[in-house]
């Protein structure tokens, strides 16, 4: 699945949230290693970029993944819907974000990601995922399990926690659908180090 969108434009909400557009001072790029095309969405954020917010290019395991590409879809016009059918386990099914640098003990991470959800089994109709930062490599180590409540609506959804142990390399952040069967749309994501909020 190719890249959908183009870096500084995939960032457009940033400009029209209100906290930001105070003329902010831009902040140092601080993600050594990054790609070149990302380093300008890494000198827009207050942490660090650790993914590729231009791509959906996920891997995906225990669901069935489109992609659905629409103007009218907030942070870059595409997402990828993911659907599940009932479940044992929360882990059953999942898309896995890849994280471009490593990362060290005790740094604060962040995900945030645009959501809705197409269809639930649940009572209250709304989609549940678990989010998750780990190692991707047996027995997939992790931290910072937050189950996110998905509105029909499109909305940004923000799980933060502070690092529990160094990821040097092979580090993702899973987002977990098996604790319903579900349609849920997930867009663009961004995941940052050193701040609670990618908006911030």
């Amino acid at each position: 699945m190719k890249a959908v969108f183009t870096s500084l434009a995939a960032l457009s909400f940033l400009a029209s949230t209100p906290a930001l557009a105070q003329d902010a001072p831009v902040a140092p790029r601080n993600t050594p290693g990054l790609p070149d095309e990302l380093v300008p969405i890494d000198d827009l954020l207050t942490g660090g970029l650790l993914n590729d917010p231009t791509s959906l290019s996920w891997d995906a395991y225990g669901v069935t993944r489109e992609l659905v590409q629409d103007a009218s879809y907030p942070g870059g016009g595409a997402a990828n819907r993911v659907s599940i059918g009932p479940s044992a386990n929360v882990y059953d099914g999942g898309l896995n974000i890849p994280l471009l640098a490593p990362v060290r003990a005790q740094e604060q991470l962040t995900i945030g990601f645009f959501a809705r959800t197409i269809s639930s089994e649940a009572e209250d109709g709304n989609g549940r995922v678990q989010v998750r930062f780990q190692i991707n490599q047996p027995p997939y180590a992790g931290f910072g399990e937050e189950v996110v409540v998905i509105d029909t609506d499109w909305d940004f959804y923000e799980v933060t926690a502070p690092a529990d142990r160094a990821m040097r390399r092979d580090g993702i952040v899973t987002i977990q659908f098996g604790l319903e069967a579900q349609t849920v749309e997930i867009g663009q994501a961004i995941v940052v180090s050193g701040t609670r909020s990618v908006l911030d």
